[in-house]
């Protein structure tokens, strides 16, 4: 059997690592996304936006966008941004070609995605990486997109993971920036010790104190009428709020000194 003939893909983000990407090298595909073209990269050979265009919200030149402003579901766009898109000349992925309206213009070919790689994708580099597989190439790099906001962290990374590892069990390389925490997690479970240890042993301490206190304030509302007032309530108090203040600190300092994935 022939070896496959080598097809290298950059998909490419604009997190910090985009810069990164191997622009220089003429044996790599660079393909962007969405309004990364504000950022000026220095080429691209395709270019994906997947969002309906009726979804879309275009900010106005020179205004800071406001979260309120923006309806629900609705993705956040620069001025200019599908007449940017009907401007290249290099192939531009969207749903509908012809509501685009441009040469350039193609309609990404979900059904066949699908029918080669399966029904789930969360994100546009999610499809991406899907089309990747469809058109068989040999190995994948992505650059600038880490997936860590809390949404992205929760809704689309395990889903690029997972193709990505379909990739791999495919046999296509996967290159990853350093800096990028694809793929990467804090230690080896069982085998490492968990980084997040220190951070854990702080809040339980906070957590007891917060518990002990509550005790205290309890029992000092609870005394009968007929009872003295304990006059250790204050004092009391006053050591726990200091002991609670004490460790929100060095829980601040151990969060500090906590270097993230992929750094």
């Amino acid at each position: 059997m022939s070896e496959r003939q080598e097809r290298r893909i950059c998909i490419l983000g604009t997190a910090p690592t985009w810069a990164s990407a191997p622009f220089a090298d003429p044996s790599v595909e660079i393909w962007a996304l969405n309004d990364m073209w504000v950022l000026k990269p220095p080429r691209a050979d395709r270019w994906f936006d997947l969002h309906p265009f009726d979804q879309m919200h275009f900010a106005q030149s020179g205004k800071k966008v406001i979260a309120t402003d923006v309806p629900a579901g609705y993705f956040v766009r620069p001025a200019g941004h599908l007449e940017w898109l009907r401007q290249q000349s290099i192939p531009v992925y969207v749903q509908d070609a012809k509501a685009l309206g441009s040469p350039s213009a193609r309609t990404f070919p979900k059904a066949d995605v699908e029918a080669g790689v399966g029904p789930y994708f969360a994100s546009s580099p999610a499809w991406m990486v899907g089309l990747a597989l469809l058109e068989g190439v040999t190995e994948i790099q992505i650059f600038g997109i880490h997936l860590a906001t809390e949404w992205e962290y929760v809704k689309q990374k395990p889903n690029l993971s997972f193709l990505l590892g379909v990739a791999a069990g495919r046999g296509v390389k996967i290159v990853l920036p350093t800096a990028a925490p694809l793929l990467r997690e804090s230690h080896q479970y069982a085998y490492q010790p968990d980084p997040d240890l220190p951070k854990v042993v702080v809040q339980k301490r906070i957590a007891q104190l917060k518990q002990q206190r509550q005790i205290v304030m309890t029992s000092a509302a609870h005394r009968r009428w007929w009872q003295r007032p304990d006059p250790n309530v204050a004092s009391r108090l006053s050591w726990l709020d200091a002991q609670l203040g004490d460790a929100h600190l060095e829980l601040q300092s151990v969060i500090a000194s906590r270097s993230p994935v992929g750094a």
